[in-house]
């Protein structure tokens, strides 16, 4: 069968009684209206106009939409545009509605008379036609639900609706407003309050105001506590610890064992879990910010490097609280260098954060990382006009076209892990819809439609004009979805090297390996949805932001036979299109990152590892470093070579000893058995024979050791010449003296 447009009205036979009872009567007027626009925000907008023979025009006004209809009501001339002045009643009437009248001066016969007052909001619907392939295009159609509650007939007027960008709100102008004022004295008999105080202070000419701080005594109790280095790993609170469990170690004179002097054995729990407490309270105020805000770190008095420890403070809070969520570009770190009994301060500039609604006011802080999710408002403005006149009695609905054109749509799989009705496992079957209106098309149902055939139903976002939008409308079995997830650290700029610790400024890579598998025979484009971990950004350079290979291949995802995929944005998170040819399978591996401060011991196995994949990358360093660096790196691994030959030499030789023990044995019960002269000597040949291996082992362990203390030397004399300190330039000769052109002398 055909599907054919509707008419543009259908009425709608449904009584809305219910709904009905709810609104307030309607405004009472002899002008007739002639046009009626609904937006979705509760208000609607009515035009009307009078033709006027006396000199008095009235208008009776429901109380409960006066206010609604003095916040907004225009009343003017008809021919001249000048506007007429509105008298009513102060108090209201016995029959509850105030009479508005309006004055005519002479020679104001015409008025147009309009205002916003309370009513339903519209509900659009939507239906998109797919053509058959490389035949006909497809179509998208657009309705609008229109309810008359207002308690009048609407007759043979022009209808429209509205977008959600319109604002609105209720504000009280009817009633009566007086206003309290102090009583003053010529006495002096009061004394003056002062202001409450604050904590704001000027930084670089910015206003701030200082939301909280932490204690050096309790960052220092909270950090033993925790068991790690001020490296980023530090965790702020740590676990919970008995206050019963918690005995100080420094007892003084007369104390009875229980504490420090005459305090109890808890006394020194509680104050730690007032440091606690006072580290909660700051990120509890930090995560309910809207506004960017600057860590400051403080130095100790007894800190060899005041700068440097009083950035590490900074950032361990830093990373504390990116691992809880809050959005790396809302937080500025900031190491003073400077000595105070705080550790770290926090302070709010006046830098608001993405104000992604456009409502004046910044957006909330978003707990999953990624950009706030669209709550089904428009992102644009729209406004859809019937052309021709209309009629809705009251208390009837009707369906008004807003759209119905040509588009460019097609049928591809839509795989989306990221919203709360997605699947893991399985891609949707989805249409992709260009919007080719010159309005946004706000959040509503769409029915999908094919040669004749119902193939599904979904929900779309707003539609900003002219732009591609994604509908599933059903589950899809024959594309399946396999994700697995891994993290690594790479290190990607050194700061400081001291003795074989490093400090660096570390990436941490988040990995997605999505592995698609196409059951079906025929070919198919999926496009991957996926959200950024808050606090990360997308790995990308020029040719996209993925990277896609055949299931199974080894190789890694910046290889040869890896190819870019390039990346589109939609409602806050990324979309990955992925070619898939019938019965293939590929893997699409996304990489998301954020910068850490870290420490790295290249003493160990582990910082030595990291420090090699950073010299075989692109590594920007002074040849000699990288030189001096690189030395290191060889040195270490011979040394790790030399250890795990001495390991196996010490379990080659464990197996002679044993087997020397044996034949010892062995040896002592055949000298009691006269026949068993050959086989004695056959295993005293044996003995011997292992013995000298046994004892070459020995020497050559022997000269492993040696090798791996000289290496071990080697090693730390090489640690020691490490330094990031840059030689300074030889000193310049004075520069020439210059001539003064006005005294015509040096």
């Amino acid at each position: 069968m055909r599907f054919s447009a509707l008419p543009l009205i259908l009425g709608l036979a449904a009584t809305t009684g219910c709904a009905s009872s709810l609104q307030p009567p309607a405004i009472a007027s002899d002008a007739p209206l002639g046009r009626v626009i609904i937006y979705r925000n509760g208000v609607a907008y009515f035009e009307r106009f009078a033709e006027i023979e006396r000199d008095k025009l009235t208008l009776q006004v429901p109380p409960q939409r006066v206010d609604d209809f003095l916040k907004s009501l225009t009343i003017v001339d008809a021919t001249s545009g000048e506007a007429m002045p509105l008298s009513y009643p102060t108090l209201d009437s016995l029959d509850g509605n105030t009479a508005m009248t309006v004055s005519l001066p002479a020679g104001h016969h015409r008025l147009k008379i309009s205002y916003v007052t309370e009513s339903p909001a519209w509900k659009p619907t939507y239906r998109v036609i797919l053509g058959a392939e490389g035949k006909e295009p497809a179509r998208i159609q657009g309705w609008a639900v229109v309810d008359n509650v207002s308690g009048e007939d609407w007759n043979h007027i022009q209808i429209g609706v509205g977008s959600t960008s319109a604002l609105s709100f209720r504000y009280d102008l009817h009633s009566v407003q007086l206003v309290e004022r102090e009583t003053l004295t010529s006495g002096s008999l009061l004394a003056v309050a002062p202001p409450t105080g604050g904590s704001p202070y000027a930084v670089a000419s910015r206003r701030v105001r200082v939301m909280g701080g932490v204690s050096q005594e309790a960052f220092a109790n909270l950090q033993s506590r925790s068991g790690q280095a001020m490296s980023g790993a530090y965790q702020f609170g740590g676990e919970q610890l008995a206050a019963e469990s918690i005995v100080t170690s420094d007892s003084s004179e007369g104390d009875d064992g229980g504490g420090r002097g005459d305090k109890k054995p808890n006394d020194y729990a509680v104050r730690l879990r007032q440091m606690e407490s006072q580290v909660s309270n700051l990120k509890n105020q930090i995560r309910r910010s809207r506004t960017r805000l600057r860590i400051e770190g403080f130095a100790n008095a007894t800190d060899a490097d005041k700068r440097e420890a009083s950035l590490a403070r900074a950032n361990a809070l830093r990373d504390q609280l990116l691992s809880e969520g809050v959005p790396a570009d809302r937080i500025e770190v900031v190491g003073t260098g400077k000595v105070s009994n705080e550790a770290v301060r926090v302070v709010e500039t006046d830098e608001a954060t993405v104000d992604r609604d456009g409502d004046g006011v910044p957006d909330p802080p978003d707990a999953s990382g990624a950009e706030a999710a669209d709550d089904g408002q428009a992102l644009g403005s729209a406004h859809f006009l019937s052309k021709a006149p209309m009629s809705i009695e009251r208390d009837h609905s009707a369906m008004v076209g807003i759209l119905n054109a040509e588009t460019e749509a097609e049928r591809v799989y839509f795989y989306d892990p990221v919203s709360e009705r997605g699947s893991t496992k399985f891609a949707f079957n989805a249409v992709r819809v260009m919007n080719p209106s010159e309005f946004t098309l706000d959040s509503g149902p769409f029915t999908v439609y094919a040669k004749g055939q119902f193939l599904g139903e979904g929900l779309s976002e707003p539609i900003l004009p002219k732009s591609v939008a994604f509908i599933p409308y059903a589950l899809d079995r024959s594309i399946i979805a396999d994700p697995q997830q891994d993290t690594r650290e790479e290190i990607s700029e050194l700061l400081t090297i001291q003795r074989g610790i490093v400090t660096t400024e570390t990436r941490r890579i988040r990995r997605t390996r999505l592995t698609l598998t196409n059951r079906h025979s025929e070919d198919a484009e999926v496009y991957v949805r996926h959200l950024v971990t808050s606090g990360y950004e997308l790995v990308s350079d020029a040719e996209g932001g993925g990277s896609l290979r055949s299931a199974g291949e080894e190789a890694d995802a910046k290889g040869p036979k890896a190819l870019r995929v390039k990346v589109q944005k939609l409602g806050g998170a990324y979309l990955f299109p992925v070619p898939l040819k019938g019965g293939e399978a590929l893997e699409l591996v996304i990489e998301e990152s954020t910068p850490i401060m870290k420490t790295v011991d290249i003493n160990t196995d582990v910082g030595i590892d990291q420090m090699a994949l950073y010299l075989r990358g692109t590594a920007r360093l002074d040849p000699e470093l990288k030189k001096k660096l690189e030395g290191v790196v060889k040195t270490h691994t011979e040394l790790a070579d030399l250890q795990e030959k001495i390991a196996l030499g010490r379990d080659q030789m464990s197996v002679y000893r044993t087997r020397v023990d044996e034949l010892t044995f062995q040896l002592a019960d055949l000298k009691k058995v006269p026949q068993a002269e050959k086989l004695r000597r056959h295993l005293t040949e044996k003995m011997q024979e292992i013995s000298e291996r046994l004892q070459k082992a020995t020497l050559e362990m022997a000269e492993l050791q040696g090798e791996v203390m000289t290496r071990r030397i080697v090693l730390q004399d090489e640690l020691a010449d490490l330094s990031l300190q840059k030689k300074k330039p030889d000193a310049e000769p004075p520069a020439a003296p210059a001539t003064d052109a006005k005294k015509g002398g040096v």
